[in-house]
């Protein structure tokens, strides 16, 4: 085992990597491949994924953790690497040392402190990190945001052992929004290269998407399709990811596989719901333009611009050339796609493309363009899209995850399911938007499939069958069936005293016949009936014995 160097208010009995204390280190795909802008000598501060750590150069990597455990753990991970140097203690220990070309803090500053050490404030801690950082040098930070999506739709959980370090958002120095955290890193001297929003977790993100990206309003039903993907699935991540989060503690490996402390078995430990469904929140976020403001958190880029002064600096300052920087420029977005890492990045001829010449889909999901028509009461425009649809090689990608370009062209990057329970979908989530007023809602889906052209046949529910994404989707579905419940009470009262009117007025009528039925001139009547029969079958014996036979 390499030698772990001690800095100073270390941590002994705590680790932040296996999960037990809070939410685990940060980790995912993405983020691996965004620590491609890193280079020379490099700092990483905080708790990261050794496989985040595998994608650094190792040629002068440093990193520092607070937890002795985790120190012990990298060191005999990276035994090997004569280049890597495992540091634990607190952060202030680092003031002074030699300046770094690159510094990576994507778990942003609030798992830096230790309860062994001085309680440093963001600003403090950021500061700090500048300061090592050397002229042209780049810093990749990441930021919580307080009012992200995933804090706004969580369901209350119990506290973690993690949250004892704890100003947050109550720290002065800390700032408030991508504006301002922007503001800040440019007023330490630091140029912003690039920023992305980060979905649909912090610790976990699947989605990486820069800011200019989001402000393209050409592309709104392509993010709307990659934020509903990543948010349909999001609390499923974030449970396995996050699970400590429910209040239940788990052990883990740094890499996201978790065991159950009471049993001993791999797994993860379910967390609870969300208050609403993320998809439908991220999209209205994006057709808004406030998707940057509502992401669980921001990654930025920043380059330390020379000091003006230095002039003896220059060759430090030449650790990023122009044509290396070139190389090195990150992309606009980083997508986990059906289990594959996607990069999006500008096109010189106009637009964006994927890494693989992919162009990047311009338009509207099928599912605005459904509601918009709805809202019109466009039937002909929704007759006509669900044809067009379900005729069509997408017809079993779900309406949110299909875009339409302005030139009639359809693309659908999800994977493609069964038709009938992607039209169960969407008519679960026309219900969920508030259009079941608009649509016989106990119908919607049989509806759906006779527009679209299919035949209903026996295994089309009647009743919308897509799982609802949050509490918010279950309490409409309960207010719905609520609502048809108490109409379908009425009615039934309403027959109910139908009959009974009916069968009063049968009944007092029988009694009036049986009232005539016994009085003299009733009886007069039937003995009169009576001898008219007789005669008449009298007259009918004579005139058959007085007719001639042939």
């Amino acid at each position: 085992m390499s030698e772990v160097h001690l800095l100073g208010g270390e941590m002994l009995g705590w680790s932040d990597l296996d999960g037990t204390h809070g939410p685990g280190p940060v980790r995912g795909p993405g983020l691996a491949a965004l620590l491609s802008v890193a280079s020379g000598r490099t700092l990483v501060v905080g708790p990261h994924d050794p496989q985040l750590l595998d994608a650094l150069p190792s040629a002068d990597l440093t990193v520092l953790v607070r937890g002795l455990p985790d120190a012990e753990a990298l060191a005999a991970r990276y035994a090997g690497s004569t280049g890597v140097r495992v540091c634990c203690g607190s952060p202030e220990k680092l003031a002074g040392t030699t300046p770094y070309d690159s510094v990576v803090a994507l778990d942003g500053l609030d798992r830096l402190d230790s309860v062994e050490g001085t309680q440093l404030s963001w600003g403090a801690v950021f500061d700090l990190l500048v300061s090592v950082l050397r002229p042209g040098g780049r810093l990749l930070l990441g930021a919580e945001n307080p009012l992200g999506l995933h804090r706004l739709l969580a369901s209350p959980s119990p506290s973690t052992d993690s949250d004892w370090a704890a100003l947050a958002e109550y720290d002065d120095t800390r700032p408030a929004g991508p504006a301002r955290l922007r503001a800040r890193l440019t007023a330490s001297g630091l140029r912003i290269a690039d920023t992305w929003a980060v979905f649909p977790s912090p610790v976990a993100p699947a989605a990486l998407i820069g800011t200019e990206l989001l402000a393209d309003p050409d592309l709104t039903g392509f993010l709307q399709a990659v934020l509903s993907d990543q948010a349909v699935s999001s609390h499923e991540a974030v449970s396995s990811h996050e699970a400590v989060s429910s209040g239940q503690a788990v052990l883990g490996d740094g890499g996201g596989r978790t065991r159950d402390p009471a049993t001993g078995r791999a797994g993860t430990v379910p967390a609870a719901p969300p208050l609403a469904d993320p998809a439908r929140l991220a999209g209205s976020a994006v057709r808004n333009g406030i998707a940057v403001e509502l992401a669980p958190a921001w990654v930025l880029l920043g380059e330390r611009l020379p000091d003006p002064p230095t002039s003896a600096d220059q060759p430090a300052a030449r650790a990023h050339p122009e044509a290396e920087r070139a190389e090195t420029s990150p992309p606009a977005a980083l997508l986990v796609q059906d289990g594959r890492l996607r990069q999006v990045r500008r096109d010189p001829a106009g637009g964006w493309r994927f890494a693989d010449g992919e162009t990047v889909p311009s338009g509207r999901t099928v599912e605005d363009l459904m509601v918009a028509a709805t809202l019109r009461r466009d039937l002909p425009a929704v007759r006509a899209l669900l044809t067009a649809w379900q005729s069509g090689a997408a017809a079993g990608i779900p309406a949110d995850a299909v875009v339409v370009t302005p030139a009639g062209t359809w693309h659908g990057p999800a994977e493609a399911t069964g038709p009938m329970s992607v039209l169960r979908r969407l008519a679960s989530r026309l219900v969920d938007a508030g259009l079941a007023d608009l649509w016989p809602a106990g119908e919607l889906t049989a509806v759906l499939t006779t527009m679209s052209g299919r035949e209903p046949g026996a295994s089309v529910d009647q009743v919308v069958g897509a799982a609802a994404g949050g509490w918010r989707e279950l309490l409409t579905d309960r207010d719905r069936l609520a609502r048809e419940l108490s109409e379908a009470r009425a009615l039934q009262d309403w027959y109910e005293r139908t009959l009974t009117e009916r069968e009063d007025e049968v009944k007092r009528l029988r009694r009036i016949v049986s009232l005539l039925h016994g009085t003299p001139t009733a009886r007069a009547g039937r003995l009169l009936l009576a001898g008219a029969r007789t005669a008449r079958r009298t007259a009918r014996s004579a005139v058959r014995r007085i007719r001639p036979t042939d």
